[in-house]
């Protein structure tokens, strides 16, 4: 599928307000991979057991599926055009929430699973309610970009992807957290929802 190909969508502007939609999220992303590039500082105690590459693919694969699952016209179901809409709102919310809770952990946030001796429980911003808004942010901008293309079971394999995907990486960063913090995570965790206020 070529997604220069404005017919894919519905018009040339919705076309466009599409690929601005996903070059703030891959601006955005570009940014924090920037950001985080400079590596860990001495004394960090590594947890992450390869769970940054299953991060990856399942990035990828969401991409893929978002992008190219609308050519197999085996599996082509339509659904309304405001799923459109919804699909760019959720780009673009989902990269705003990714972005600021990376700003909200600043030099906390790591790519790979990390905790350091002087690390303190980030319980601000998003993460006042969630634990892990940067990821919740990542899955609704995927989700979103399935929604655009307007395929019924785009969005749904997307979704089943990230949360095989994210799921684990979660329970590895989790069980590292609740190490390094103790009865502070475990109190932390009683009030908070993992990735979706009300759902989970």
């Amino acid at each position: 599928m070529d997604i220069f190909d404005a017919s894919k969508i519905n018009n040339t502007f919705e076309h466009n307000v599409f690929l601005y939609s996903i070059g703030f999220m891959f601006l955005c992303e570009f940014l924090i991979w920037i950001f985080t590039a400079k590596g860990g500082r001495n004394g960090n105690k590594k947890s992450d057991k390869g769970s940054i590459w299953l991060i990856i693919l399942g990035y990828s694969l969401s991409l893929y599926v978002g992008f190219y699952f609308t050519d197999f016209n085996i599996i082509r179901l339509t659904i309304p055009h405001v799923f459109y809409y919804i699909g760019i709102l959720l780009i673009i919310a989902g990269t705003i929430i990714r972005s600021y809770s990376v700003w909200t952990l600043k030099k906390a946030f790591t790519l790979s699973v990390q905790t350091t001796s002087d690390q303190h429980l980030i319980q601000k911003g998003f993460y006042r309610y969630v634990r892990n808004p940067a990821y919740t942010g990542s899955i609704l901008s995927l989700v979103g970009i399935a929604c655009s293309f307007r395929n019924f079971f785009a969005p749904i394999v997307v979704l089943i992807i990230c949360i095989f995907c994210y799921g684990i990486r979660i329970k590895i960063e989790e069980k590292a957290l609740k190490e390094h913090f103790k009865q502070e995570f475990d109190d932390y965790k009683k009030r908070t929802y993992c990735l979706f206020p009300f759902i989970w």
